[in-house]
C-alpha cells in the first residue's frame, strides 16, 4: 500500500527497521514517500564518506542524481550546506538559486527546477548528510511541511543508524554498508531503464512500487532485477 499521510510512512519505515532491511533500500523507500506527500518533483540524499568528501547515498531520477553528484564534486549547494551547518537550506526562483550558488544554481536551472529544499540527517553530535527535495515550480513550504521535511530527514538518518554507533569509526562503516545497497538500486535502476524503456525516475517508482508489493527490502528487489536479467540473456 503506498502511504496517504506522514504517519503510514514513518510506520512503514519503523516495519522496515523492525525486520532489519537495510538502511539504504529504506531511504530510498522514504524518499519515494517524501517527494509524494510534499509534491516534491525530484529528490536526493548526500552522506558524508570520510573527513571531508560527500557521496549520493539516493537519487530519485537522473537530473537528482546529476544535481547531487554535481554538488558533491564542486563542494557548493542547498545539501552541502544544510550538512556544513546541520540547519535547514531553502531556495526558491533562478535569482536566488543563482545569487546563493552560481554554479549549482545554474545547473539546477538548467534542469527545469526552480526550488529546493535540503534538510540535515541529525545523528547525537554529528551530521551524516542531508535530504534535497527539488520542485519544478517556485515553492516556498509551510511550516508544517518544513517540519514533515525534517521529520523525513529524521527518520531517514535512523534507517541509516539502526544499528547505532556514535564513533567516528562505526559510522563510517554504517556509511559504506549504505552505498555498497545504493550502488545495487542504481544497477537496477538503470537496467530497467535501458530495457523498459523507461525513464529513471520511472524505474525508481516501479522498484519502489515492487519492493512494496512483494514486501521486500528494495536493494533485495533491485539484485533479482539484475539476476533476471543476467538469466534471460543466458537462455
Amino acid at each position: 500500500m503506498v502511504p496517504t499521510t506522514s504517519g503510514q510512512a514513518f510506520a512503514a519505515a519503523n516495519a522496515a527497521m523492525v525486520r532489519g532491511d537495510d538502511g539504504a533500500s529504506t531511504i530510498h523507500v522514504l524518499l519515494a514517500d517524501c517527494m509524494a506527500l510534499l509534491g516534491a518533483d525530484a529528490a536526493g540524499v548526500l552522506v558524508r564518506a570520510g573527513e571531508q568528501g560527500l557521496e549520493m547515498l539516493a537519487a530519485s531520477s537522473h537530473e537528482a542524481a546529476e544535481l547531487e553528484l554535481y554538488q558533491s564534486q564542486v563542494r557548493a549547494g542547498p545539501c552541502v550546506d544544510a550538512i556544513s551547518s546541520g540547519e535547514t537550506v531553502a531556495a526558491s526562483g533562478d535569482a536566488d538559486l543563482v545569487e546563493r550558488w552560481p554554479e549549482f544554481g545554474r545547473a539546477m536551472a538548467g534542469a527545469g527546477l526552480s526550488s529546493v529544499h535540503a534538510a540535515p540527517m541529525r545523528w547525537h553530535r554529528h551530521v551524516l548528510g542531508g535530504v534535497n527535495l527539488f520542485w519544478r515550480q517556485t515553492r516556498d513550504l509551510t511550516e508544517e511541511e518544513h517540519e514533515l521535511a525534517g521529520a523525513f530527514a529524521d527518520i531517514c538518518t535512523l534507517a541509516l543508524m539502526q544499528k547505532g554507533a556514535d564513533d567516528v569509526a562505526g559510522i563510517a562503516e554504517q556509511m559504506r554498508i549504505a552505498l555498497r545497497g545504493r550502488v545495487v538500486i542504481e544497477r537496477a535502476k538503470g537496467v530497467l531503464a535501458q530495457t523498459d524503456g523507461l525513464q529513471m525516475g520511472q524505474a525508481f517508482a516501479h522498484l519502489v512500487e515492487l519492493s512494496r508489493e512483494r514486501s521486500e527490502p528494495l536493494a533485495t528487489v533491485a539484485q533479482r532485477v539484475l539476476d533476471d536479467i543476467v538469466s534471460h540473456r543466458h537462455v
